[in-house]
């Protein structure tokens, strides 16, 4: 699954808020992460993160980190 938690480290790294990412996102991406970020069905294309990553002048592990998603046994 993909974790933002990272994303949201970043930010507060460099005293913004997601708010900020709405000069470069959509509302309604931005509002999606918000809502979304502890789900794993956030699915997001690879050009927003593009954007996001280049906005906070960052690498992409500073937004995203993949985990295993968990496995019912």
């Amino acid at each position: 699954m993909v974790d933002f938690s990272p994303l949201f480290n970043t930010l507060k790294e460099k005293g913004m808020n997601l708010s900020d990412l709405r000069k470069v996102i959509s509302p309604k991406t931005q509002a999606s992460i918000k809502e979304n970020h502890l789900q794993t069905n956030l699915k997001m294309y690879i050009g927003t993160l593009e954007k996001i990553c280049l906005f906070l002048e960052v690498p992409v592990e500073k937004v995203i980190k993949i985990v295993p998603d968990d496995v019912e046994k």
